[in-house]
């Protein structure tokens, strides 16, 4: 009997484990089935019919609660970093044109604020405003959306609550990492629509909390209606704070467009929806009341003789100017554009074992001159402490058509400095012909480095979007560093090469796929003094095939060779094998360069065959750390092959990481006559800002 009860109880213990296996089971596809709907709802709304302009209304309230000279250093900070002011209130009614999901025009129509000349503060903070919850980031390129089934592997679900047709759910990160979010939703059960969210982020230095209710239906229920966003900056012992209101799909209470970032608020009052809390709406009373003050013209003209102008010119126009980036539009129509990076931060360094500390300074400008044509130029220059050198690049472009990438372009710059042994060994041969006097000569410890500087001048046409050529000249120029002991030896000083190029592009999948490069050039004497002849082929196939929006193959693969050279040729400097002496960061050529080789070694070489590939992903093998991986980004993992002269061959492999303070890489080769491990260095702050 007893037996008997002991198999009855087994038995019962075995259904009511199976009993709720099944049940656990069945919540289980019940909570995938929705996420499935939640994941691929974006897909099932037609967005053919969207409305193309809206309008809005946005408020931002910024508070500096603690700071100190270092904010002046932070993007669009420099106008909150001094004075006595510490609140600052600005409003915006703007009319907003989409392209696409992530891609829309705003036009403000009405602005009021209490910054001084209406300058944007902590202009990084508005890119929270807008958040692309649907699409594979909900900021820009950062911050990974729970909401997209390529990042359903990254987050964690949990059902709270089921109220009829009405589902609360809530995420979070897999791993504590600052691309990942934590948060909750209100979603249709039905459709996977969601009706509201809540997002807590800590990413870039900034903390932010979104609140956001979403459209009702069809195209707008992609997009917020409402967003409320609280953010916090920390950085160094500055502590910024920050309430943004934004409100969607307003009608247009001004009854017309007739505006232009037009100062009123009255007007602002009219179209405001809600009211304002008591300390924003003391400041809107303290705008008004500096207006009415305002346009008493001879209070005005009093005040600023009494040495604001000095202040003015000091602090707004050149501090502004030489800590913060330098944006502006000019001409009639605003046809011009300005971008000039700040040229006293020492947030813009790099490093690396053969350049050192290298200073960064950027500038580009760009004016329409029609409805398709275009002039653009880019400025880059560096400073290498290490071998004290500067470096210059500034190409110019006309373009004839932006659109069928038809444009004339004019180049210079210069590179590292170039050796050779061939120089080398005929200058040992000269000491030698000297016998005893050239016990006479000090030989100097660089005597075999030269500087280069090279110009082009190209025509680029496309025939269509497959095919393209290039057709110009190229000048190089190489100077002998210690021009004292060649003349006296009776040696050149300069080596000049002026050449005709010629370059066919082939892209068998239009500008989405892999881009093919055939390049010729021959140098011909008497030509500004040319004195080397030569004739140079190279070929060059780049491809990045994006397995999503932040993961990514890159590959390169390249080769070239000297089919003739003149006797007096030393300098084989090819085209597209060369180092970036100006590093601009993370996004800049990293993947397709030899951190540990050096120059010279393939510079002699008469040929060349080389490849690049480079994998690139978010939460790859440092961002599973405790504590460290919090701060990782993106991460890569590199491999390079050289196969040239007395290098059969030359492996160098590579890992590297970026997060909001620092890039970073390790490298090791197999040595050939190069290093066998190096570092790459390179500050990011303010990256994205």
């Amino acid at each position: 009997m007893a037996g008997a009860q002991r198999v009855g109880i087994t038995w019962l213990l075995l259904c009511v484990l199976l009993s709720l296996s099944i049940t656990a089971d069945a919540k289980r596809g019940k909570k995938l089935s929705l996420l499935h709907r939640v994941h691929t709802y974006a897909t099932t709304v037609d967005t053919a019919n969207i409305s193309k302009e809206f309008y809005s209304y946005s408020r931002a309230f910024i508070k500096v609660d603690k700071r100190n000279p270092i904010l002046m250093l932070v993007p669009s900070a420099y106008i909150i970093s001094r004075g006595g002011k510490r609140e600052f209130l600005t409003e915006r009614f703007s009319k907003i044109r989409m392209k696409n999901y992530s891609d829309f025009d705003t036009r403000t129509l009405l602005r009021i604020s209490n910054i001084p000349s209406y300058r944007g503060a902590m202009s990084s903070f508005n890119r929270y405003m807008t958040p692309t919850i649907y699409d594979e980031t909900v900021v820009g390129n950062t911050i990974l959306s729970p909401f997209h089934p390529n990042n359903f592997k990254f987050y964690k679900y949990k059902v709270d609550a089921v109220t009829g047709d009405v589902v609360k759910l809530s995420f979070s990160g897999r791993r504590k990492n600052t691309q990942l979010v934590h948060g909750n939703a209100v979603i249709d059960k039905l459709t996977g629509r969601i009706i509201s969210c809540n997002i807590w982020s800590e990413y870039d230095m900034v903390n932010a909390l979104l609140s956001m209710t979403m459209g009702n239906r069809g195209a707008n229920s992609l997009f917020p209606k409402d967003c409320d966003g609280l953010l916090r900056f920390n950085f160094l012992g500055n502590k910024v704070s920050a309430h943004y209101i934004s409100n969607y799909g307003l009608n247009n209470a001004l009854h017309g467009d007739g505006y232009d970032n037009a100062d009123n608020p009255a007007l602002m009052d009219s179209v405001r929806p809600g009211t304002l809390p008591a300390q924003e709406r003391k400041i809107v009373d303290d705008i008004l009341a500096a207006k009415a003050v305002k346009d008493t013209a001879d209070t005005v003209a009093t005040h600023k003789k009494r040495g604001s102008w000095v202040k003015m010119v000091f602090w707004d126009a050149v501090g502004d100017n030489v800590f913060n980036r330098i944006k502006m539009t000019f001409g009639q129509n605003s046809q011009g554009y300005l971008r000039i990076n700040p040229v006293l931060n020492p947030l813009y360094m790099s490093y690396s074992d053969r350049r050192g500390f290298t200073y960064k300074f950027a500038m580009h400008a760009n004016y329409q001159t029609g409805e398709d044509a275009e002039l653009l130029g880019n400025l880059r220059f560096g400073y290498s402490f290490k071998i004290k050198q500067y470096y210059f690049r500034l190409p110019l472009y006309f373009y004839m058509s932006r659109r069928k990438n038809r444009y004339v372009k004019f180049e210079i710059g210069n590179g590292n400095r170039i050796r050779n042994n061939l120089i080398y060994n005929d200058m040992e041969q000269a000491l030698n012909n000297f016998g005893n006097h050239a016990l006479m000569i000090k030989t100097p410890d660089h005597f075999n480095e030269f500087t280069q500087t090279d110009a082009r001048l190209v025509l680029n046409f496309d025939v269509n979007s497959f095919i393209g050529f290039q057709v110009g000249s190229l000048f190089q120029r190489y100077k002998a560093f210690t021009t004292g002991f060649f003349r006296a030896m009776d040696k050149p000083t300069h080596y000049s090469a002026f050449a005709p190029v010629f370059e066919v592009q082939y892209r068998p999948m239009g500008w989405s796929g892999p881009i093919l490069t055939l390049d010729y050039d021959r140098g011909v004497t008497n030509v500004l003094n040319s004195n080397m002849k030569y004739e140079r082929y190279e070929f060059n196939a780049e491809y990045i095939h994006h397995l999503n929006r932040l993961q990514a193959l890159q590959m390169r693969l390249g080769a070239g060779f000297y089919s003739h050279k003149g006797r007096d040729t030393y300098f084989l400097n090819y085209e597209n094998f060369k180092e970036n002496n100006i590093p601009g960061g993370w996004n800049d050529d990293w993947s397709g360069e030899f951190e540990l080789l050096r120059s010279d070694n393939y510079n002699s070489s008469p040929y060349y065959v080389r490849g690049n590939l480079t994998y690139e992903s978010p939460l790859l093998l440092l961002s599973w750390l405790p504590i460290v991986g919090h701060y990782m980004e993106m991460e890569r993992v590199y491999v390079s092959w050289l196969d040239a002269h007395k290098m059969h061959p030359y492996v160098e492999l590579g890992y590297g990481f970026t997060t909001r303070f620092f890039s970073a890489g390790l490298f090791v080769s197999n040595g050939k006559g190069n290093r066998t491990f190096g570092c790459r260095f390179g500050l990011e702050l303010f990256r994205h800002w």
